[in-house]
């Protein structure tokens, strides 16, 4: 199903192709309507259009300098100029700025209909044939080193991945690692005049140390590089595949290779790029599932062995393993708690505290101290919630909850898991009636705007304007809340003051039609007639007939 905008200044033209022609039969799902050039540009911005149908001589913004704008930046628009004037420079233009029909006002429904339908048919063949699939394509590629970046970088925070949906973004990304595969880490850190650099000149030379590293490793290695959290140049490094038909997989040549040729780029990047790196290669593993700790155990060579010092090449060893007291994992993994909390995904943040609290249950139950980083860690990302929605957590969750006098929440689990499911289930119900009663009032507001206004300006523009709003979010939030088209509950209203109006026979029908706003008693009739199926005429006959009886 298409999109179709109708634009025009003649309201009464824009209502009555919209309202009236069947346009469904056709394949058009949702007609919008603008009275300007300029309403027309605020839809094209928030909606998919697919044919835009315009009036040439309209104020300010004309159809044909609309038509300009849509070339230019919606190119995929199919345009149809309408025009009370069989003008040839209108013509040319239209011929220039590529419109797709040009019709001479009056027109019939039918024809109208026919022309639409004519383009309609022109788009589903352009999707038949893929004609987008080049230019998707093409951006794909542009962005995929920054796609297998950030997937690399989810994987070394401990961001959870099933198998097989792994499988499948490995896949996507061009990325041939089967599960299993055998690696190792590597993590660059630039260091000394690196430091100083500015962030555009900083990216540079890392696109340069990863340029010089892949060109250096590709007969023996494959590279798959990211930028970490802090600022490191980690990669994960497998055999190629033509080093591994050569020979079977052995750990201490492989490793000895591996640190041979990081010693190389090193010296490499103090020749070329004139500044000092330091290099940590970790133990190999098997992939994905080593991914977090041999990055964790990197990680603690870092602090632990290289510090301030610079231009140092280490293998890590499995220190990590030994220690007797571990980090947390499921409580800084992505995504955060925080995040969570924001994006409203209660479902999730749900999820988020039970894997928490089963690590917690399982390793460090009595842990006083990972119990206590667990509490503080949530009640801060609770407590960044509500201040960043303009409230107290005490207002949210309660003073017994938010109370941290004693650090009873943290005395034992089972304390612990209670207080965070309590607060959890209390944030997403003072958010879900905070929500619930700001849309009751949004409506609320709208529908006493177009009541007090029926008779003048209630177009989806006048709607926004006085709620300073933008209209899509207007027309939304009331379909949201009320389950109707904002359209259909004003066309409701003036049809129904309509009848009431009718059933006076001192007034005129196109009496009424004026007092309803409509300069157009035709339009009038036709939009009675297909709301009640009967024409005015005969919709006061029927009065009659009924008040005889």
């Amino acid at each position: 199903m298409f999109q179709l905008l109708i634009v025009d200044d003649e309201a009464s033209v824009v209502d009555s192709l919209a309202d009236t022609i069947p346009w469904h039969e056709i394949g058009i799902s949702t007609v919008f309507k603008a009275y300007s050039g300029n309403e027309a540009l605020e839809l094209l911005k928030t909606n998919t259009i697919d044919i835009m149908m315009t009036d040439i001589r309209m104020p300010g913004l004309n159809g044909l300098e609309l038509l300009a704008l849509v070339r230019r930046e919606w190119k995929r628009v199919k345009c149809i100029l309408l025009s009370g004037h069989a003008e040839f420079a209108y013509a040319q233009q239209a011929i220039q700025y590529e419109a797709h029909e040009y019709l001479l006002k009056p027109i019939g429904d039918d024809e109208v209909l026919a022309k639409v339908g004519n383009l309609v048919q022109a788009l589903k063949q352009e999707r038949d044939e893929n004609r987008h699939y080049e230019r998707v394509v093409k951006a794909f590629q542009e962005h995929l080193p920054k796609l297998q970046g950030d997937l690399l970088g989810d994987l070394l925070q401990g961001m959870k991945i099933s198998p097989e949906r792994l499988r499948q973004k490995l896949e996507s990304l061009k990325i041939l690692i089967p599960a299993g595969e055998r690696f190792a880490l590597m993590l660059f850190r630039l260091e000394d005049r690196f430091a100083e650099l500015d962030f555009y000149s900083l990216s540079l030379m890392e696109y340069a140390v990863v340029n010089m590293a892949e060109e250096l490793f590709e007969d023996e290695f494959r590279l798959w590089s990211c930028k970490d959290l802090h600022g490191y140049l980690v990669f994960l490094v497998t055999l190629s595949e033509e080093h591994r038909e050569r020979q079977e997989f052995q750990a201490e040549p492989a490793e000895n290779r591996l640190q041979s040729m990081a010693s190389q780029l090193q010296l490499s990047v103090d020749r070329f790029l004139k500044g000092s790196v330091s290099v940590l290669i970790s133990r190999w593993g098997s992939f994905p599932v080593d991914i977090k700790p041999l990055y964790d155990e990197i990680l603690l060579t870092m602090r632990k062995q290289v510090g301030n010092q610079s231009g140092l090449l280490i293998y890590a060893s499995e220190e990590l393993e030994q220690l007797p007291v571990h980090a947390l994992q499921r409580l800084y993994e992505p995504p955060m708690l925080v995040h969570l909390l924001e994006s409203g995904d209660w479902e999730r943040t749900h999820d988020k505290l039970t894997g928490i609290w089963s690590e917690l249950s399982q390793k460090w139950a009595d842990s006083q101290e990972h119990l206590m980083e667990a509490f503080f860690s949530i009640y801060a990302s609770f407590s960044s919630f509500a201040h960043k929605n303009g409230r107290q957590l005490t207002d949210m969750i309660g003073p017994h909850l938010s109370d941290v006098t004693g650090l009873t929440q943290s005395r034992s689990l089972e304390a612990l898991h209670q207080w965070m499911f309590q607060s959890l289930e209390l944030l997403q119900m003072c958010m879900e009636n905070e929500t619930r009663n700001d849309r009751e009032n949004t409506v609320r507001r709208i529908k006493q705007f177009v009541q007090k206004h029926l008779v003048e300006d209630v177009s989806l523009q006048a709607i926004a304007d006085y709620m300073y709003m933008h209209p899509v979010h207007v027309s939304r939030i009331f379909k949201l809340e009320t389950g109707d088209n904002l359209s259909d509950f004003v066309l409701r209203l003036k049809m129904e003051q309509a009848a009431a109006l009718l059933a006076d026979p001192s007034l005129k029908n196109y009496e009424v039609a004026l007092q309803l706003g409509y300069q157009n008693p035709n339009y009038f009739i036709k939009v009675f007639k297909k709301y009640y199926s009967l024409t005015p005429q005969e919709f006061r006959q029927k009065l009659e007939a009924a008040e005889e009886k």
